[in-house]
């Protein structure tokens, strides 16, 4: 696996409180490139999609992979390659956050260089199990989330040297054992670009658990502050729900015991509002993950016969 690359130019981005790398762009496409995004989706073709898990079905652009992690390349859909090109803003996106010079259309010299997109369709109450991207991919990953918000889980796995939580019944992708407590908690909000590197890709394991309802709450401050936040939590909270559709509605203090900490509670606002738990009912909420398969197939499926594989 190649090293991830260092993306300076996101260190405002980065969410604090994990392990690095970790970035959370809020907004990084517009409502109305979601809604068309959203509706290109749905028209997507019955056969395509392949249903996993509890129901949750997925579907894969640019190509698929083979048993043997090589990518059977396919033309990426206009929608994402022409307009509104997400593909390129991404892809230019993360070059100039390494201050590397774009690369040709192929990807050789880009820093990420997507050559397919995960698609993702999560209904309430599906979720999926802690995983990693793999070796198959360039350590680096970017999320495109729609729809709905959710929580996304790190996990870390089992040290057998050093104290850890419970283990978790099942084993990971490897057959190394999952700690029961999830590292830390990252929300990502609709029209979020969400980017996994470093540490994070290669040693830590993401998921999303299978629930109907989140409940989660900024990371704790100085108790002075804590204090302050609660006097003022009623008068504020009133003026919240004048928001615009995406503003989440506050609990009642029953829920801060179940609360999962986001750790870039900073880089959405939620560290300067009152010290309360927030909670939303899931909708539906479609995630494109944009990533680079190190080996690619020449000529895609024509190419199986004749055996031709080059690296990309």
């Amino acid at each position: 696996m190649s090293d991830p690359p260092k993306l300076a130019g996101l260190e405002s981005h980065r969410v604090p409180l994990l392990p690095p790398a970790c970035y959370y762009i809020p907004d990084f496409i517009t409502s109305e490139e979601e809604a068309y995004l959203l509706r290109k989706v749905g028209e997507t073709p019955q056969p395509k999609w392949k249903t996993v898990g509890s129901g949750r079905r997925l579907c894969y652009w640019g190509g698929t992979m083979s048993k043997n992690s090589v990518l059977l390349p396919e033309p990426m859909p206009d929608w994402l390659s022409t307009f509104p090109d997400i593909v390129e803003r991404i892809d230019a996106f993360l070059d100039a956050a390494a201050e590397a010079p774009s690369g040709d259309a192929k990807g050789k010299d880009r820093v990420l260089g997507i050559n397919q997109v995960l698609v993702n369709e999560y209904h309430s109450g599906q979720g999926i199990s802690p995983h990693e991207d793999g070796p198959a991919f360039r350590p680096l990953v970017a999320t495109l989330s729609l729809g709905a918000p959710t929580i996304l889980d790190i996990h870390h796995y089992v040290s057998p040297t050093a104290p850890s939580p419970p283990m978790i019944a099942t084993e990971g992708d490897s057959g190394r054992a999952i700690a029961a407590v999830p590292l830390g908690h990252v929300l990502l909000m609709p029209r979020s670009l969400f980017i996994l590197t470093g540490s994070l890709y290669s040693s830590h394991l993401h998921g999303i658990a299978a629930r109907e309802r989140d409940s989660f709450i900024a990371p704790e401050r100085e108790e002075k502050e804590a204090i302050a936040s609660d006097v003022a939590a009623p008068d504020q909270a009133a003026a919240g729900d004048e928001g615009g559709a995406d503003q989440l509605p506050r609990s009642t203090s029953k829920a801060k015991a179940d609360a999962n900490v986001v750790a870039n509670a900073s880089l959405l606002g939620l560290d300067a509002l009152p010290r309360d738990a927030f909670t939303y009912e899931r909708g539906t909420r479609v995630s494109l993950t944009f990533r680079h398969a190190n080996k690619v197939l020449k000529g895609g499926a024509f190419g199986l016969a004749a055996g031709g594989l080059r690296r990309s």
